[in-house]
C-alpha cells in the first residue's frame, strides 16, 4: 500500500511538472532580434550643390580658397546639432581621397575634428589673428583660429608649409 502511494504521487508530480513546462512554454516561437556586426550612426552632415545653399542653410558665409594642395573639387557641407551648434564646411577632394577641409562655426571652440597628437605645435600672427598650427615632420596639418566671433580651421591631410598654411589662412573668411 505504501509502495502504491508513492508511485501515484511521483506520478502526480511528474504530470504537473509536465503540464507547468507545456503551459509556460509560448504557442509562437522566439523571435530573435537579428545583431549587426555593423551598426552605424546615421551621418550628421547634409551635402549641397553650392556654397550659396550651404550659407542659406547655416545662416552665415564661409569664404574659401579656389583650391588646396593642387584640388579644386569641392562640396559643401552643414551640420546642425540638437543644441543649435551649426558648422559649415567645404571639403577638396573626394570622400575617397579628402585632400582638406576649411570649417566655420559660430564661437571660440575647436571645431576641427582631428584629434590626432600633433609633435609640433606653433602659434603665429596671420594678418592680425592668432592662428595655433599643428603638424609633423616640419608640415602643418591643422591650422586653428578665431575671428569675429567665429571658430575655424584648416585641416590638409598630406600637411603644407607654415607659410602656405598662412596664405590659406588669409583666404579663409
Amino acid at each position: 500500500m505504501k509502495k502504491l502511494l508513492i508511485f501515484t504521487l511521483t506520478a502526480a508530480m511528474l504530470l504537473s511538472l509536465a503540464a507547468c513546462a507545456q503551459s509556460a512554454a509560448p504557442d509562437t516561437p522566439a523571435q530573435e532580434e537579428p545583431v549587426s556586426d555593423n551598426a552605424q550612426i546615421p551621418n550628421p552632415w547634409t551635402d549641397y550643390e553650392t556654397a550659396a545653399d550651404a550659407a542659406a542653410a547655416s545662416g552665415f558665409d564661409l569664404t574659401a580658397p579656389e583650391e588646396i594642395s593642387g584640388c579644386s573639387e569641392k562640396t559643401w557641407h552643414v551640420m546642425k546639432g540638437e543644441d543649435g551648434d551649426v558648422i559649415f564646411e567645404v571639403t577638396y577632394g573626394s570622400d575617397e581621397a579628402r585632400a582638406a577641409s576649411v570649417r566655420k562655426a559660430p564661437g571660440a571652440d575647436d571645431i576641427s575634428g582631428d584629434y590626432n597628437d600633433y609633435a609640433e605645435t606653433e602659434t603665429l600672427d596671420v594678418t592680425g589673428r592668432s592662428v595655433t598650427m599643428k603638424g609633423n615632420d616640419g608640415l602643418v596639418h591643422l591650422a586653428l583660429w578665431t575671428d569675429g566671433g567665429y571658430s575655424y580651421a584648416l585641416n590638409v591631410t598630406a600637411g603644407l608649409s607654415q607659410s602656405d598654411i598662412a596664405a590659406l589662412v588669409a583666404e579663409i573668411q
